[in-house]
């Protein structure tokens, strides 16, 4: 799978605001939330000829893809003050088409379509990370900016992350973030 993994990922539209994620945040538990940007890699998945009919999301942190049935319409990436987080290297060919065998076999009627490797592209997956505090650490909530459902299966990632991103910070010196834009 040729792929320049220096080109800039495209963002995926955050359907989500922070009226509608606060409020489900704090069902959950969370104090405390804010929005971010994973990092993911998408491959088509479809016929041999004609638009793709889905697309998995995956990074080489997460244990399975996501498939996300229709189009995929990312946008440019632009500056919105929101944590970015990194959710690793693209996946290999051999474990897209893995996932996508799993796929299949929970929806049987999708034997005819295949994975399109020449598709391959970083995109960013809107979220907004929710935390509640816990007896000895703190909980975190990731939820979907697209849909608004918890996202348990995105953690391992986004927990690399912020592992990732504080190692960088740590090495750079003092944090020069702005907490007061985090909203809750």
């Amino acid at each position: 799978m040729a792929m320049d993994t220096t080109a800039p990922a495209s963002r995926l539209a955050r359907q989500l605001g922070a009226t509608a994620a606060e409020p489900r945040l704090r069902r959950y538990g969370a104090e405390r939330f804010e929005p971010a940007w994973l990092s993911l890699w998408a491959v088509a998945v479809g016929r041999e000829t004609g638009a793709p009919l889905a697309w998995l999301l995956a990074a080489d942190n997460l244990p399975r893809a996501m498939l996300m049935a229709g189009a995929l319409t990312p946008h440019p990436a632009e500056h919105d003050g929101a944590l970015v987080l990194e959710g690793g290297r693209p996946p290999t060919l051999p474990q897209f088409e893995r996932w996508w065998l799993w796929e299949r076999l929970a929806r049987p009627r999708r034997w005819s379509l295949r994975v399109q490797p020449a598709t391959l592209r970083a995109v960013e997956f809107p979220l907004w990370l929710g935390y509640s505090p816990g007896r000895r650490h703190a909980r975190l909530i990731v939820l979907s900016g697209l849909s608004g459902e918890a996202l348990g299966a995105l953690k391992p990632a986004v927990l690399a992350g912020l592992r990732d991103r504080a190692r960088a910070e740590t090495a750079s010196g003092p944090s020069t973030r702005d907490d007061d834009r985090v909203p809750g």
